[in-house]
This record gives structure tokens, sequence and C-alpha cells, in this order.
């Protein structure tokens, strides 16, 4: 799940208002800060050292908070995507990133061949 909108991020150097997108990818929260003409700036954060994740709902709107170490995220409503779904998933991942336990993806791979094509070339003389 993508969830984009605006995001104040404290840190020991400040606060400061951003931009961006977060979303899952593998073992890591990714937050892509978007800035004029298409400019992007990637960071990524393991989703085994979040801490405090939490839903927040005041004055009638909904906010998203937790942190990576020193750095603290509070999610306003977003623009595009559920933020309870997103706080709800980033639970997920974290217990499962902190349990060792992974969603087991199967794949049915097919049968390899007995033999390479430069065998069968030698099968054709």
């Amino acid at each position: 799940m993508r969830v984009e909108g605006m995001c104040k991020v404290t840190a020991n150097f400040g606060m400061e208002f951003q931009y961006g997108e977060f979303y899952l990818e593998r073992d890591y929260l990714v937050f892509d800060r978007n800035y004029s003409f298409g400019m992007k700036k990637r960071q990524t954060f393991p989703i085994a050292k979040l801490q405090n994740i939490k839903v927040v709902p005041e004055n009638g709107r909904l906010y998203v908070t937790f942190a990576c170490g020193p750095t603290v995220f509070e999610l306003d409503s977003a623009l595009d995507g559920d933020l309870k779904g997103f706080a709800q998933e980033l639970r997920t991942a974290r217990h499962g990133a902190k349990t060792g336990k992974r969603e087991a993806k199967h794949f049915k791979y097919e049968n390899r061949r007995q033999y390479t094509t430069h065998h069968q070339h030698h099968f054709a003389e």
C-alpha cells in the first residue's frame, strides 16, 4: 500500500514539513520526498526498527505517528491511500520482521529441460 501526503518529520536537527510518498518494499519503509520539477529523494528505514506506530484521531482528522531511531514521523490525512490500513500494514510488517516470520510465497517453477540447446545441437548432428 502506498500513502501520499504531508508529513511532519522531527529529528535532532529540528522539525520540518515534507510532501512525499510512503510504502513498504521488502524489509524497509521507503519515503520518497517529492520536490518540485519531478525531483525525488528516497530514504529507507528498516521495518524492524520502527517504534510507537499509532493512529491518532484529533479534531476530526487522522494522524499516523511512528519513529525510527531519533526520527519521528507524523503523517497527516493522506491525499492518496488509507492511513488506518497503512498503520495496520506497518504493524504487521514490523511484527513479522521482529519474529522472523514472513509470508511464504510459493512459486511454481516449470520443469527444467533435461538438455540444454548445446546438447540439442550435438544430438541433431
